[in-house]
C-alpha cells in the first residue's frame, strides 16, 4: 500500500507520528526517565480503558524494560549489578 505524501515526499502518517512524539517530549522533558515512563504508561492505560481496548497487563516501573530505558552510565563507568 502506497502512502500519500505531500510535496516533501514525507507521508502524512509520518508527520503525525513526529507531531505525537514532539507532544510527548514536551510533556515529559522535565521528568527523569523513570518518571517519563510512568507518565507514558499511565496515559496509555487511561486511553486503553477509555476506548475499552483489551489489554493483558501494563508493564510496571520495576520491569526490565524500565531498567533498560534508564540513562546509561558515563562512558567507561561500570553499572552496579543487582543482586537477586
Amino acid at each position: 500500500m502506497k502512502m500519500k505524501t505531500d510535496g516533501n515526499n514525507v507521508s502524512r502518517a509520518q508527520r503525525e507520528v513526529w507531531q505525537w512524539k514532539d507532544a510527548v517530549y514536551q510533556d515529559t522533558q522535565h521528568l527523569s526517565t523513570a518518571e517519563a515512563l510512568e507518565y507514558i504508561l499511565k496515559q496509555g492505560g487511561e486511553i486503553a480503558r477509555r476506548l475499552n481496548l483489551p489489554v493483558a497487563a501494563f508493564p510496571t516501573l520495576g520491569s526490565p524494560a524500565a531498567e533498560v530505558a534508564e540513562t546509561p552510565a558515563k562512558y567507561g563507568a561500570k553499572r552496579k549489578q543487582k543482586r537477586g
